[in-house]
């Protein structure tokens, strides 16, 4: 009976250890898993942002002989104005 006491209460604190250990091991796979949703969505979005830009140039592409795409780009990107054009220039 003296024997039983001692086995009880190292039975109880391997236990405890045991619980410990999981509930550690717990916490660091939610981390883990927060850790790879995060990465996720933060490749999600790029995928996203590539996707638009690839459409983007697929277009310019596909419109690279309209005289009217080149005249768009020719005024947005170059500040180019035709003739007919009135410029006004804002100052503050």
């Amino acid at each position: 009976m003296f024997r039983s006491k001692p086995v009880g209460l190292l039975l109880k604190i391997l236990c405890l250890i045991l619980v410990v250990y999981m509930v550690l091991t717990f916490l660091h796979v939610r981390r883990q898993i927060s850790d790879t949703k995060n990465t996720i969505e933060t490749l999600t979005q790029q995928v996203n942002d590539q996707t638009q830009t690839n459409t983007e140039l697929s277009n310019a592409i596909e419109n690279r002989d309209d005289p009217s795409y080149i005249e768009d780009i020719a005024r947005e990107k170059l500040g180019l104005v035709t003739s007919n054009d009135r410029v006004f220039y804002i100052t503050d």
